[in-house]
């Protein structure tokens, strides 16, 4: 038996069939909306013989504890991280399998099918998301920046809340600006590398960073609002999120900043 939360909407359902259909076409309040929708799901349940377990639970249980060692492992040894989508699409299918066996997707019963792509969502997020460290972490050694890492292929250190050090700064690596949109409002890191998207075009690297963690390397700013960031880069921009005042950088601007402040250069 499926339960699905009151606060999971008919809007909620079809942004998540959207974005299965294709994300790339998502606008960013449809985006907004996916992730309502991913949070309202997490404290589904499902009650199989006699047993009650959340959706994040199977998730946990049934496919990261099973699956993402080996596509740690695989993603790391590939030539290019870049060409990263037929791994991950491999071990997708691999996950829609495993959940199919388990008896707990059944096509008589819909609500079912919201564990399904609530599991798919996880999946592609984790696997993108790791894509996009390895990425990152190979581009930071080939520009020259001296920077430290958690081990990716480390269980307990890919949990921990930092992924990297730069600067003596804790810093973090985001696929999208989902992190700013949580329900606690907290930035724990210094700094964040994510992408910014507008509907259908390319993803434009950029660099969060709180006032301290900018004031290290230095610059003038343009005050304004996140839905107007990728209008106004390559001139860093600076916002108000909540009770935190950020800076955004272009990536490229960030690590030229970064690299002078390494090879003890004096600010632009």
């Amino acid at each position: 038996m499926i339960q699905i939360p009151t606060s999971f909407l008919p809007t909620h359902r079809a942004v998540l069939y959207a974005y299965l259909a294709d994300d790339r076409q998502l606008t960013r309040d449809q985006w907004r909306l996916l992730y309502e929708a991913i949070d309202a799901l997490d404290q589904a349940q499902v009650t199989t013989q006699g047993q009650t377990f959340t959706f994040r639970q199977i998730y946990w249980e049934q496919v990261d504890s099973v699956f993402a060692d080996a596509y740690i492992a695989q993603l790391v040894e590939l030539d290019n991280v870049r060409e990263s989508s037929a791994l991950a699409a491999s071990f997708a299918r691999r996950v829609s399998a495993t959940l199919k066996e388990s008896r707990l997707i059944h096509r008589e019963h819909p609500s079912s099918w919201m564990l399904w792509a609530y599991c798919i969502y996880w999946w592609q997020s984790f696997a993108r998301g790791y894509a996009f460290e390895v990425e990152i972490f190979h581009d930071l050694t080939a520009s020259g920046l001296s920077f430290a890492a958690h081990d990716v292929l480390n269980r307990s250190e890919r949990l921990s809340p930092s992924d990297l050090v730069v600067l003596d700064l804790l810093g973090d690596l985001k696929t999208s600006v989902y992190f700013l949109h949580t329900e606690t409002g907290e930035l724990p890191n210094d700094f964040y590398i994510t992408r910014l998207r507008e509907t259908g075009h390319e993803r434009t690297l950029v660099v969060f960073q709180k006032t301290h963690a900018w004031e290290k390397i230095n610059g003038e700013t343009v005050n304004s609002t996140l839905d107007d960031v990728l209008t106004l880069l390559p001139r860093p921009v600076r916002l108000q999120q909540g009770e935190y005042e950020l800076i955004v950088v272009e990536y490229k601007v960030w690590k030229q900043k970064v690299l002078r402040v390494q090879q003890g250069e004096s600010y632009e």
